[in-house]
């Protein structure tokens, strides 16, 4: 799409001209702290007030410089980021390969349809969609897709089709989380920290304390005033009181500290993640929802985690030992530090983890809306009462458009397709459409399809068994109790959508065929929507005995000047084209007597 470079070419420039503002001021750092540093020395010579005085502005305008320096430096990692993510979805729109992860951690062979539908494979339907910059969002991407909340498909609807066209908030929110490297070892840290029980100092502890920072003070403004000697010694004394108060404070600043110098970073980009969501202007329903939950009295979440952020920030200022000296022996700044990051923690630190999940959520949602942008003649399908599936076009997402094949299916009036097909006619991928197309309606997502209408069925697959040396499971019996859990979930009266393809592959013809009949007797007798995908054409007889539940649906090939065509098109009836034996012909496996 045109977008997506625009946008790169936009963001590549701003960070270009950000990079030459921070070469200059990088610069300017420099020849700053170089005149300060000739200052103080002619200060030391001199004495000059005048002298002094320009010595304190260049100090102040160094940091200034530095503090000015820091935040563009982040704007430019932000910058490149966001081109990075626009030259990665310009390459995406052109090629349909996703780089980003595959969520393989998620894989279950165990799962209803997970495995079957190569949900977590590589070029699966999780990258594809995957547009989650952080772990909490891959979850919630997870979850729409193996556990949806069926309640909630028409508001995630509605808020996947608002987002659609929010391109530079989706985008924002990605790069914002994407920044920070080594984000999971940084947040268990952060989960560890909000766990923990521990009391930094109690409160009347606290109230004793600044006491000492207050006569401090007090006597130094009295020697400056006064000129008293007196004053001075107390002063001096409660100086070096103050520095023994916050040195024994020690362990509890270091422990604080370890945990300070991983989340810092994360905490900011999970601000401005927050942030962006609080200030977007949304209309739907469950959008607004997630905003109302970011508020906390009278400030957001985005302010709270600045907060904490910034308190973690302050803590590490005792790093530097003359920065230390100075304001622990002034104000014991660090235990003050050290109350209110235990202050915060009793109010907010529980709020944390929910505040983070929203974030998953949104990015979830993001990711759909994403899927949406990118493929503008997919349809939301509608959401039935009743149990339904029908749908116009229906194709596979994860085929191009050019080389995509749709066909029309209903499952409305026969509820159960006998497919029939040569090998490489497309039935396992038909299989794989339906199926998926099924998956991210439930998520409240767009469908490959012109339209389609369905009702949120449990979805149960039977395609891609494997065996379990650790149990030592046999494929076979690995198939029988796949069919096994399906026949229990649908006998505990659960509306279930079943898709089975070339079931009992490990016996011979005549039990096969025996099995796979009776096994759609049984699904006939539980009144079960579905597809099973056969080459035994036999099997198709069953329509005789169902022809109000059975429909016979087929994938042709044809010969045509030597070679075997498929035109991928469903057709009503059964296939009785073979393809295995003329392609070990053609391929030199056998013969053409039929003798290898």
């Amino acid at each position: 799409m045109l977008i997506y470079k625009e946008y790169y070419q936009r963001y590549t420039s701003k960070a270009g001209r950000l990079k030459k503002t921070i070469n200059w001021l990088s610069f300017s750092r420099l020849a700053l702290f170089v005149l300060f540093l000739f200052l103080a020395y002619r200060s030391t010579q001199t004495g000059s007030g005048i002298t002094i005085s320009f010595t304190v502005v260049f100090l102040a305008l160094f940091f200034v410089v530095v503090k000015w320096y820091d935040r563009l430096e982040q704007e430019l990692i932000f910058y490149k980021t966001l081109s990075k993510v626009n030259e990665d979805e310009a390459r995406f729109v052109e090629t349909n390969r996703s780089q980003y992860d595959e969520g393989r951690e998620y894989e279950n062979v165990q799962h209803p349809y997970s495995y079957d539908l190569d949900i977590f494979s590589t070029g699966g339907l999780f990258s594809y969609l995957n547009r989650c910059s952080t772990e909490f969002g891959k979850e919630a991407l997870k979850s729409s897709l193996l556990q949806p909340d069926i309640s909630a498909i028409k508001p995630r609807q509605e808020a996947v089709k608002e987002l659609s066209d929010k391109v530079e908030f989706r985008q924002k929110l990605f790069a914002h989380g994407s920044i920070h490297e080594g984000k999971k070892a940084d947040l268990e840290k952060l989960k560890e920290w909000i766990d923990s029980k521990e009391t930094l100092i109690h409160k009347t502890l606290y109230l004793l304390l600044m006491v000492f920072p207050v006569v401090t003070i007090g006597s130094l403004v009295y020697y400056l005033i006064k000129d008293s000697d007196a004053a001075f010694r107390i002063f001096y004394s409660l100086f070096v009181i103050n520095l023994i108060i916050a040195f024994s404070f020690a362990k509890r600043i270091t422990k604080q500290l370890s945990v300070s110098s991983s989340v810092t970073k994360i905490l900011q980009s999970y601000k401005a993640q927050l942030l962006l969501i609080e200030e977007e202007n949304f209309q739907s329903d469950l959008l607004k929802q997630y905003q109302q939950k970011l508020k906390d009295g009278n400030q957001s979440a985005s302010q709270l985690l600045k907060q904490l952020a910034s308190l973690f920030d302050y803590l590490e200022t005792i790093i530097n030992l003359l920065v230390s000296i100075l304001l622990n022996g002034l104000f014991l700044f660090h235990i003050h530090i050290l109350y209110r990051l235990g202050n915060w923690k009793k109010k907010h630190a529980n709020k944390i983890n929910d505040w983070l999940l929203l974030i998953g959520e949104v990015e979830a949602l993001n990711s759909f809306a994403n899927f949406s942008y990118n493929n503008s003649s997919f349809c939301f399908p509608e959401v039935n009462d009743r149990p339904a599936f029908e749908a116009k076009e229906l194709g596979h997402i994860l085929i191009k458009p050019g080389k995509r094949i749709t066909n029309d299916v209903s499952f409305n009036q026969q509820k159960f397709v006998i497919l029939t097909g040569s090998n490489m006619s497309g039935k396992s991928t038909f299989l794989r459409t339906v199926g998926t197309n099924l998956v991210l309606a439930k998520a409240g997502s767009v469908v490959c399809a012109a339209q389609m209408q369905f009702y949120p069925f449990d979805i149960f697959v039977s395609m891609r068994i494997t065996d379990s040396l650790q149990e030592s499971e046999s494929l076979f019996y690995a198939e029988l109790k796949r069919l096994q859990s399906i026949i229990q979930h649908l006998q505990a009266g659960n509306i279930t959508f079943v898709i089975l393809d070339e079931i009992l592959r490990g016996t011979n013809s005549n039990d096969k065929r025996n099995g796979t009949i009776g096994l759609i007797r049984k699904m006939a007798k539980e009144n079960t929507f579905g597809i099973i995908a056969t080459h035994d054409v036999v099997v198709a007889d069953l329509i005789k005995e169902y022809s109000d539940y059975i429909a016979n649906k087929a994938f042709e090939s044809q010969i045509i000047n030597d070679e075997l065509l498929f035109d991928y098109k469903l057709k009503e009836g059964v296939c009785n084209t073979l393809s295995a034996s003329y392609l070990m012909k053609k391929m030199g496996v056998i013969d053409s007597d039929g003798k290898s």
